[in-house]
């Protein structure tokens, strides 16, 4: 899947008087409505936030053609920063929060959506990601306001040990980068691949910066394959994953070259264009991905293409390198986690009757739980679960990433993760590893 950077969507929702046409920008509002606001935080565009905020938009105008949250429209409202600015990410929070909204975004990555985590929980606001991964969400003390529609990356990291392990390596080095996302899922990796009988020799981490051009990566490597791993697990992005892999180059040889296994941070094409491909030929590693032969996915995949093919928001894809867009499958994944983000929350404020956030966050579970009396809701059925809910039914949402069911972290129990392999300057995929619920 293409991940140039983790992006995180934090929705931000609350009641104010707002605009009921369904902008990219808050700046696109010309007409004045009573609505709920769904606020959306992100750093700077890339596909995959491309993706993720025209999903959103597409749910936002699917729920109110079915007539809104108990007869009230939602307004989308976008508002960009920087991905590696914390003050910059923080002010556009805080934008939306001062617009009248009761839930916070914070874009570009699972250290952004930390702290916005925490500013939205001291405002007693809900927060919804749909792309932050790290574990370390799940402990964040959020009196019950903080939710995600994408799986952590204790899956993951699970997963990739697993891998490993399957293929008979006994010693692995970890490099990985010092934030959120790169520190917890080395963490949990290496937690797995000791339990699962392996030994980790080595792990090093490095600071992220805003760019790796002169950053010495030596003394680190030194420390890295001193020991002489037989396996190497890479958790980073494109750019720092690049120099790491590039000025390993030193340390190989005839007689020693270990196994490459990165993550989903390494996912997309400026890591291969970046890269001697003999250096890459063979690395394999895993990304999340939508699940495979799944009806929801395929209808929401039929009526997203559509919709993107008459969106006015081209003009965000300005800014990006066609060398980072990986595939249409890589940006549809966390577009369609990011719509199932909009379902739930809209889901659960009906059932509850009320946009209080402390309210919507106790109806978020019983919108998704797989009782057998319950209506199944599928993708583009709002109107039917109205309906249901009306009669005094259960509703049983089942997502266009797969069967939305959290528990009691408020993070989904199920996931999918593509297994690719870098075959002859390309990725490959060669399977694809699903979890259960």
């Amino acid at each position: 899947m293409l991940t140039l950077r983790y992006f995180s969507v934090l929705l931000v929702v609350g009641i104010s008087f707002a605009f009921s046409q369904q902008p990219l920008t808050a700046q696109a509002h010309t007409s004045s409505q009573k609505s709920i606001i769904i606020g959306v935080s992100m750093g700077a565009a890339t596909p995959s936030g491309v993706s993720s905020v025209r999903s959103m938009r597409m749910a936002v105008e699917e729920i109110n053609a079915a007539g809104g949250i108990n007869g009230t429209p939602l307004t989308l409202m976008v508002e960009y920063g920087q991905n590696k600015d914390s003050v910059s990410m923080d002010n556009t929070i805080h934008q939306l929060i001062g617009q009248g909204a009761q839930v916070i975004v914070s874009g570009s990555g699972s250290a952004n959506t930390l702290r916005a985590a925490r500013i939205a929980v001291s405002k007693d606001v809900l927060l919804m990601t749909a792309a932050s991964s790290s574990p370390r969400i799940s402990d964040v003390a959020d009196k019950n306001l903080v939710w995600r529609t994408i799986p952590s990356d204790i899956f993951q990291a699970a997963t990739a040990a697993k891998l490993l392990r399957q293929k008979k390596f006994a010693t692995v080095g970890i490099i990985a980068i010092n934030n959120a996302y790169g520190a917890a899922l080395a963490q949990a990796f290496a937690q797995s691949f000791q339990k699962a009988g392996g030994k980790v020799v080595a792990s090093v981490s490095y600071p992220d910066i805003a760019s790796y051009d002169s950053f010495d990566f030596k003394s680190r490597l030194d420390s890295l394959y001193d020991k002489k791993p037989t396996a190497i697990y890479l958790v980073g992005y494109n750019d720092d994953g690049a120099k790491i892999v590039s000025d390993s180059k030193a340390f190989f040889s005839a007689a020693y070259k270990p196994f490459l296994f990165g993550c989903d941070g390494n996912y997309n094409n400026d890591f291969l264009l970046a890269v001697d491909a003999q250096m890459l030929e063979g690395m394999e590693g895993l990304s999340y991905v939508h699940p495979k032969k799944y009806a929801n996915f395929d209808k929401f995949f039929a009526k997203f293409k559509e919709y993107s093919s008459k969106s006015a928001d081209t003009s965000d894809l300005a800014n990006i390198s066609l060398a980072g867009i990986l595939d249409v499958e890589a940006t549809n994944s966390y577009a369609a986690t990011s719509y199932d983000a909009i379902y739930t929350y809209a889901l659960a404020a009906t059932k509850a009757a009320s946009t209080k956030p402390s309210e919507v966050a106790k109806m978020l579970p019983k919108v998704s739980r797989p009782e057998r009396s319950a209506t199944i809701i599928n993708v583009g059925e709002f109107a039917k679960a109205v309906e249901a809910m009306k009669k005094g039914k259960a509703v049983n949402y089942e997502g266009a990433s797969g069967p939305v069911e959290f528990d009691a972290k408020g993070d989904v129990t199920h996931g999918n993760y593509v297994v690719w392999r870098i075959v002859q300057g390309k990725f490959t995929e060669i399977g694809t590893v699903s979890f259960p619920r």
